[in-house]
């Protein structure tokens, strides 16, 4: 089994990085997951996207972890840095996304907790996140120690356009654990 890398990306590496974060939206879409774009996906959107997250890593405002696998990144996840000045203790988790070509290698494991771990580093102890209601995301974030806090019927469309429910789940770390 090959061995899984886990690096940060500023804005500059993660620039350079523009055509595979995009193919790995692409794909997660046309693969069922639900991170707001539908079929056929507009690939204008899927960049601008991206374009979005990198500038808010570039101001501070989140952490773009990635993991790779023998040179190529296989998945990405956000960590958002509430900078509100009553919820320095909060994150949000945003995108877990995991190329389909790397799923079930453990990847989606490995960068939720990088994700936990830089929250730590950060002195974020409550971490929340959404995800759609008995998917595979659900799972694992359950399997992971993450509580569930509510279900919102119809939320958002599937890529297809079907009516999905999310599900809010949020945790709560120990920074002694860093």
């Amino acid at each position: 089994m090959s061995t899984i890398e886990i690096d940060i990306l500023d804005s500059d590496k993660a620039t350079e990085q523009l055509p595979r974060f995009s193919d790995i939206l692409v794909d997660s879409v046309e693969g069922g997951a639900l991170i707001g774009h539908v079929i056929p996906v507009n690939i204008a959107a899927v960049a601008s996207y991206w374009e979005d997250v990198i500038a808010s890593v570039g101001a501070g405002e989140r952490l773009l972890i990635c993991a790779s696998v023998e040179g190529q990144i296989a998945g990405t996840v956000q960590l958002y840095l509430s900078p509100e000045p009553n919820a320095p203790h909060r994150g949000e988790v945003y995108k877990l996304l995991v190329h389909r070509e790397f799923r079930t290698r453990g990847i989606g494991e490995a960068l939720m907790l990088a994700v936990e771990a830089e929250a730590r580093k950060q002195a974020r102890t409550l971490l929340l996140l959404d995800t759609v209601k008995g998917g595979a995301g659900e799972r694992l974030y359950r399997r992971l120690g993450w509580q569930e806090i509510g279900v919102v019927p119809k939320h958002f469309v599937d890529p297809w356009g079907e009516f999905k429910s999310s599900v809010y789940m949020m945790r709560f770390l120990d920074l002694s654990t860093s």
